[in-house]
């Protein structure tokens, strides 16, 4: 049996790295792979788990992130949510590492790279992480799955750092058509377009899991569940949305959040849900309203009604999720235009790029 390891983001109060993580991992073992995930935290990431850290990069940043962690719980609430149930959902390497140079002795069959924004400089502390370009180990074979630079063009300072990187790759794929396209400039090898791996995973499998793990409680109130990543949750575009969908429906409004730090128009905040949670909440609600890129993956893979609030600061990959599969129209949806969306009509294209993918993802493990 083949032994793979993956190095991805799988630590941070963000879901959509936990989901992605899992799922990679979960489609591998259950195609007969020995997999795990390298317990790799680059140093960027590492400090902000800390209840005290130089937060912005300045000396009053290590008050500020104090008080939020011990005001408003942060850490509190990604220990009850997440790091609580690491080694109980992930098989992990023995070994924690924070710095690429510890790893150059892992043997691996494979080694997968992906997915979510290992390649935006801008989420490692303003350069590359070496690690997600797997510069590194004794490794048969090195593969990118579904990576993304977010929505940000290659800088002038990273072509040659992604030149150099892609020639030990053995396969290379990415998880929207603009990363192809700018990608494809620094090698000759061909770059593919694939799937979040969220979606390797079919709606019956997320149930499953769920119904196996999550131990929160809900009664039979119907709601309307938010989830937001961006800076602008606090602005009037997202709570006079908000608002009025609550209105129109006569619903409460549940966000999942990682602080107890007020939400204008919340009606009850899910503070510390694991992923098992995550995906019970996704699936119980009315609808979602959501700026993540995996709150909209999940939805869709759930097969719910759901509005996706821009993320004005990284765009490209919902709009190009939601353009293949022709819901464009979900971005921005004011109560006034409002519609359920047609699933019969979405399913099979979401088939047949999860099928696309997966055979993709295991031809590139398998060929020599």
């Amino acid at each position: 049996m083949e032994k793979i390891g993956i190095i991805t983001f799988f630590k941070s109060y963000n879901y959509g790295v936990w989901l992605q993580a899992y799922a990679t991992q979960k489609f591998l073992i259950k195609n007969g792979f020995d997999t795990e995930i390298i317990n790799y935290t680059n140093k960027h990431d590492d400090k902000k788990l800390r209840y005290i850290y130089k937060e912005g990069n300045s000396k009053k940043g290590y008050v500020t992130s104090f008080f939020k962690s011990l005001l408003f719980g942060k850490v509190r609430y990604y220990n009850k949510g997440f790091k609580r149930y690491l080694h109980r959902f992930y098989n992990l390497s023995d070994q924690h590492f924070t710095d690429v140079k510890d790893m150059e002795s892992l043997k691996y069959d494979c080694i997968i790279a992906g997915s979510d924004q290992i390649w935006n400089p801008q989420i490692t502390d303003g350069k590359l992480d070496e690690g997600f370009l797997l510069r590194f180990g004794n490794i048969k074979k090195r593969i990118s799955y579904a990576s993304s630079i977010g929505s940000s063009r290659v800088r002038e300072q990273d072509r040659e750092v992604f030149k150099q990187a892609f020639k030990k790759f053995d396969a290379i794929s990415v998880r929207e058509e603009f990363a192809a396209v700018e990608l494809q400039k620094f090698t000759d090898k061909h770059i593919a377009v694939v799937c979040d791996p969220t979606f390797l995973l079919n709606k019956n499998e997320w149930i499953e899991f769920s119904r196996q793990n999550a131990v929160m409680q809900l009664s039979n109130i119907k709601y309307i569940l938010t989830y937001f990543v961006s800076s602008d949750k606090y602005t009037d575009r997202y709570t006079n949305l908000v608002k009025s969908y609550s209105k129109a429906f006569n619903l409460p409004v549940y966000s999942i959040q990682f602080s107890s730090y007020y939400s204008s128009g919340c009606d009850k905040k899910i503070l510390g849900a694991s992923i098992a949670d995550f995906i019970k909440l996704i699936d119980n609600a009315e609808i979602i309203i959501t700026d993540s890129f995996h709150g909209v993956s999940l939805s869709l893979n759930l097969q719910k009604n759901f509005v996706s609030l821009e993320n004005r600061s990284n765009p490209t990959r919902v709009r190009n999720l939601l353009g293949n599969l022709g819901i464009e129209e979900r971005i921005d949806m004011d109560i006034m235009r409002y519609k359920q969306i047609e699933y019969k009509n979405v399913v099979p294209r979401l088939e047949k790029m999860r099928l696309d993918s997966a055979e993709w993802l295991l031809n590139a493990i398998k060929n020599e």
